[in-house]
């Protein structure tokens, strides 16, 4: 696909309060590609915000982290990880800092200075590999959930976990199969933790070593399918997104635990989310198959969710009224897309994620792209 330039004039024309500025299925449906960069030798995997929204950083399979100026529409460094790989890479509270997981030789998450190239220290504490890591909303924390079963809580300023949890329902071994996913909730006082198919846990930050205050069995909707990444919608997160492998995605009611909406595809022929549909094997793979997560956005003002499919095209669903979908056999109300946006990339979109200040997305395959409206 061909280079699509975006001024910095008509980008900056765009920023405005997302709350203020209604983000219905109509406006989202004028979504286009405003810039695209060939840059990567494999898919990208991950996809990060700085806290101003100003930078993103990508991981990708080949190895590298690109980091990437949202207003100007333009690469500004490129860093690479070849001895331990990169995966769901993060900018932290300190500026010109990103935290990142290791996919290979050992599990340690690395934080580094990209400014100087140079790490910072090293977060040793997962024996399995990293399946969700997040910065705190609030403080200058780092969290993360890997395959040993293991919740870390990371001071930025020490080498050692400020906290660690190991849900109760993972105690007795099994996470490898079922797999592990958490998420904080945008006041960073609470934290989601989904077990596999099995169970979904809330933790209050404060004091997170002394287990859950609220957990729910979320077999019924998750059937044979773990859970590949979780996220609460923004700017309450009175929602909680559950990206599942199978490639659906499961919205719930963030505080009672209760179901609210099915996110489908719509039947086209050929045409489904990414996800594994092999419930077999190890939890790792069939999470690697389903990005973890990372295909999936919620848009600023917890209407709508944005996910890439396999195809390569990019799909958007109001959920501001989820009752409105139609009822399954099982009660679950099932909601389709409200449209797809137009363009596609040219292999599966494996990360998803929407701007929180301004009118942009940001997608990537094995190439990035940047979606605005019309100005």
């Amino acid at each position: 696909m061909t280079d699509i330039e975006h001024t910095a004039e008509s980008l900056s024309e765009l920023r405005r309060d997302p709350l203020k500025a209604a983000l219905t299925s109509a406006a989202l449906r004028g979504f286009h590609i405003s810039k695209q960069f060939p840059d990567n030798k494999a898919l990208i995997t991950s996809l990060d915000f700085d806290i101003s929204g100003n930078k993103c950083i990508t991981t990708s399979m080949d190895e590298s982290l690109r980091i990437y100026d949202c207003v100007q529409g333009k690469r500004e460094q490129v860093l690479y990880s070849k001895k331990y790989g990169c995966n769901l890479a993060q900018f932290t509270s300190q500026p010109g800092c990103v935290a990142y997981a290791s996919t290979k030789i050992n599990d340690t998450i690395r934080y580094l200075s990209y400014d100087t190239n140079q790490y910072i220290r090293y977060f040793v504490g997962h024996s399995r590999q990293v399946t969700s890591l997040q910065r705190s909303p609030v403080a200058a924390t780092v969290m993360s959930a890997a395959l040993d079963g293991v919740v870390n809580v990371w001071d930025l300023g020490s080498v050692k976990p400020a906290s660690t949890v190991t849900p109760a329902c993972l105690a007795a071994g099994g996470v490898l199969e079922r797999g592990i996913a958490a998420a904080y909730d945008p006041s960073g006082m609470v934290v989601a933790v989904a077990v596999g198919s099995a169970e979904l846990q809330l933790y209050d930050t404060r004091e997170i070593t002394r287990g859950p205050f609220k957990s729910q069995s979320i077999r019924d909707v998750s059937g044979h399918a773990l859970v590949a990444g979780i996220q609460f919608t923004p700017p309450l997160g009175d929602q909680l997104l559950l990206a599942m492998t199978d490639g659906s995605c499961q919205l719930l009611d963030a505080f009672s635990l209760q179901p609210r909406a099915h996110l489908i595809r719509a039947s086209a022929p050929g045409s489904r989310l990414n996800g594994s549909r092999a419930m077999g094997g190890d939890a790792l793979s069939s999470m690697q198959a389903a990005h973890l997560g990372q295909n999936v956005s919620v848009t600023p003002d917890g209407r709508s969710v944005i996910a890439g499919d396999d195809l390569g095209s990019i799909l958007h669903w109001s959920i501001s009224q989820p009752a409105s979908g139609h009822l399954a056999e099982q009660g679950t109300v099932q909601l389709e897309p409200s449209g797809v946006w137009n363009g596609s990339h040219d292999g599966a979109a494996g990360v998803c994620a929407f701007h929180p200040h301004i009118m942009e997305c940001v997608t990537g395959s094995q190439s990035l792209a940047f979606w605005t409206t019309p100005s």
